[in-house]
């Protein structure tokens, strides 16, 4: 039995490189699949998040539509939220789709409209303010550096141990900027299958209104200082209760993928 083609996406997130950012998988479904071949998919792709993408009028095609379903697998098991494999969803249809729509907005199964907006080079993300996401938030001390958060090297096995993930599923870590950014954070979350997520969109929806308080501003450049690393823009929306997440994005790969 040869099985369905879907085609699929390797995406790197928060970034120009080919080689840094945070990559993810969009697989664009032509057919219905099952939830344990959505999941079996993502164990395949075996990347931090894959984003499947459905067209929800079956009618339209995927270079014209402008509204989708989205859902996002990690390797082992369903999330709610992924500011970066939203990213990727969305510059797979920009870029390699053609897609020629200004806004996409991305219906989850949690109820959640999300829209992504072409801005230069760079597409913009329109998340909701989270702050009931399941992640936890540390602030290093002023006297920390940028390259003490780099070197830090958590036992996440611990984490684990410590924590059943009811109430927390992702740590960040973040330290005050300086330089061309206002914050520098790592994200952990091995409570999800990722003992570090390289670049986190979601996280930012925490971020963002945190800082934005702590400094007074609205806007923000924020730098994830991960061993790949990423940049992202946000800003924050306090009277629509949303943050704006925009950030470059790079496709690297580009095939097939048999589904039995």
């Amino acid at each position: 039995m040869e099985g369905r083609l879907q085609e699929v996406f390797t995406v790197n997130a928060f970034t120009a490189s080919p080689f840094a950012g945070n990559p993810a998988s969009v697989c664009l479904l032509e057919l219905e699949l099952s939830e344990e071949q959505l999941q079996g998919v993502a164990a395949q792709m075996n990347h931090s998040e894959t984003a499947f993408v459905t067209r929800l009028d079956t009618g339209a095609a995927f270079q014209t539509a402008d509204t989708f379903q989205l859902r996002w697998f990690t390797p082992t098991t369903e999330v709610q939220l992924c500011g970066h494999a939203t990213l990727v969803a969305a510059a797979v249809l920009f870029k390699a789709v053609e897609n020629q729509q200004p806004k996409l907005t991305f219906i989850t199964r949690w109820g959640l409209h999300l829209t992504a907006r072409r801005d230069g080079d760079r597409i913009e993300l329109e998340l909701q303010l989270s702050a009931a996401t399941g992640k936890l938030l540390l602030r290093l001390a002023d006297s920390c550096t940028v390259q003490q958060l780099e070197a830090l090297k958590p036992d996440v096995g611990q984490l684990t141990r410590l924590h059943d993930g009811g109430e927390v599923r992702g740590v960040i870590v973040t330290v005050r900027g300086g330089g061309q950014f206002h914050c520098q954070s790592r994200y952990f979350a091995p409570w999800v299958g990722i003992p570090e997520d390289p670049v986190t969109g979601s996280a930012h929806t925490v971020l963002g209104p945190y800082w934005a308080r702590q400094l007074g501003v609205e806007r923000l450049s924020a730098r994830q200082c991960s061993p790949r690393g990423g940049q992202l823009a946000v800003a924050v929306d306090w009277a629509a209760g949303r943050t704006r997440v925009a950030g470059e994005a790079v496709i690297v790969l580009r095939g097939q993928l048999r589904v039995a």
